[in-house]
């Protein structure tokens, strides 16, 4: 082999092993950028995504997807969500409500999509106004639970259970907007017509979201005269 050929080829197989290992090299660096190049889930993102397909009554499949990733990385969203959720079948069982009420009980950020699409008034009106002998309507009892107050309202049904009575307030059960007062261990007590003005004074407590006040006695509720 000629001395200027002996010279060449060392220089050919140098070459050709630095140029693999560059490319080798940039084709790891490559690899170990692309994970962090990818655009992560947006809370607000998944958020809307979920929101729409809920609003067009897609409920199935991904939602459930897009919640439960909400639910592990978003709670603030996913509480909006879920409240904005359960708002919505309530209203859709039991009627619409006050944004005020609902705010009390979903939240803020949920009341205001309610709010969006008119599912809860923005006025209390007459009707949530304090009576004039300071006590509070039944539907504002949820804001002021650790409480005592007087609290009066409509009459929606008398239930039993044993000796004990539950006494549901504006709304009836199984609707946790109510207000119930509790009786326990009186046996029974008089049939009242529905929409009979009752009033109550104690203690207001939250059992699973239900504003209630718990008594021992029966004349410790009062029923207000036309």
């Amino acid at each position: 082999m000629p001395e200027s050929e002996k010279n060449w080829t060392p220089w050919v197989v140098v070459s050709a092993l630095i140029i693999g290992g560059v490319w080798w090299w940039n084709a790891q660096a490559s690899d170990d950028r692309q994970p962090s190049q990818a655009t992560p889930a947006n809370c607000q993102d998944v958020f809307n995504a979920a929101l729409r397909q809920e609003r067009v009554g897609d409920t199935a499949g991904s939602i459930n997807e897009k919640l439960d990733w909400l639910s592990s990385s978003c709670p603030e969203e996913y509480d909006a969500l879920v409240g904005y959720v359960s708002a919505k079948g309530s209203i859709a069982q039991f009627g619409a409500d006050t944004c005020d009420v609902w705010a009390d009980r979903v939240g803020e950020a949920a009341t205001a999509l309610l709010r969006a699409e008119q599912l809860c008034s923005v006025s209390a009106g007459a009707p949530a106004q304090a009576p004039s002998d300071g006590s509070i309507r039944w539907d504002q009892a949820i804001a002021h639970v650790g409480e005592s107050r007087h609290v009066c309202g409509p009459l929606a049904s008398i239930r039993g259970s044993d000796d004990d009575v539950f006494l549901n307030l504006g709304r009836d059960y199984p609707d946790v907007a109510r207000f119930t007062i509790v009786l326990w261990d009186v046996g029974g007590v008089e049939s009242l017509p529905s929409g009979t003005e009752v009033c109550t004074s104690g203690t207001i407590t939250n059992y699973d979201g239900v504003a209630q006040i718990e008594l021992n006695d029966v004349s410790a509720v009062q029923v207000r005269a036309d």
